[in-house]
């Protein structure tokens, strides 16, 4: 087993390579740019009328009216790590990190997508970090809902497993597309829960108790924005994580610095 040094040294190698790929895809970029402006201009046409026409990067999903999309992957990602309610990990690593999401906001979908894989294996895998899960619902009933039935999950510690499977099959927020049926529909994606014991669940007390406790937590954080992270040592004070982009290597900096003793 390789030591907590060398763990950290193959975690930056691999981020100063996925910053020197960043740096010359951006390079690639502004060379297009200056040397094709007309061609650019072009390009920016189509990028607009693909967004009027909805498309995105994401994946289809149920959301978008296809099949179930990336079950076996969320499967995978999250076997065998411990979980109790909200929490992934282990529940004496020494860094707990927080997210605040709402499941209809594309920018939590798209870094549960992009980011959470590598967080995962990198450092909740590792015992490093514990990762907390609190859900809001500004984006209306829908968030509610689906917030409902994710706390549902979490009472068979399957949370994690729910709110990620959803964020891949994510739709279009405000659509309607977050029904029983599709809720369900996550719901049997997700291997070992009971899905009728999640549903019936879902308006419990227990569960209204973990929404408004997350609500709580959020306004005296003064969260007013998903994804929002904070971060903490130990049992100290939860820090807010200032990103400059939604990326598992700008979060991944702050846990580094946490775990080599610095802030």
């Amino acid at each position: 087993m390789s030591s907590r040094a060398d763990e950290k040294q193959r975690r930056r190698e691999e981020r100063e390579r996925r910053e020197q790929q960043q740096a010359a895809s951006d390079t690639r970029k502004q060379r297009l740019w200056l040397l094709g402006g007309v061609a650019v201009a072009a390009i920016a046409v189509v990028a607009v009328l693909a967004l009027v026409s909805g498309g995105d990067d994401s994946p289809d999903g149920l959301g978008d009216g296809s099949s179930l999309n990336a079950a076996a992957e969320v499967d995978e990602l999250f076997a065998g790590i411990p979980q109790d309610g909200i929490t992934l990990g282990d529940p004496d690593a020494p860094i707990t990190l927080v997210e605040f999401a709402d499941l209809q906001c594309p920018f939590c979908a798209q870094f549960a997508r992009d980011a959470i894989p590598t967080l995962v294996r990198d450092y909740v895998r590792t015992g490093d970090v514990k990762m907390d899960l609190r859900l809001l619902t500004f984006l209306g009933p829908e968030s509610m809902r689906a917030a409902q039935v994710t706390y549902a999950a979490g009472l068979q510690d399957l949370a994690w497993q729910y709110a990620d499977l959803f964020f891949n099959n994510q739709g279009q927020e405000g659509s309607g597309y977050v029904t029983e049926e599709f809720l369900r529909e996550i719901g049997e994606g997700v291997d070992g829960l009971d899905v009728d014991a999640a549903l019936e669940q879902s308006t419990s007390a227990e569960v209204d108790a973990l929404i408004k406790r997350s609500e709580s937590a959020a306004q005296t954080l003064g969260v007013s924005s998903t994804p929002s992270f904070f971060v903490r040592r130990g049992e100290g004070t939860l820090e807010e994580i200032q990103l400059g982009e939604l990326s598992a290597e700008a979060v991944g900096a702050e846990l580094d610095r946490l775990l080599d003793g610095d802030g």
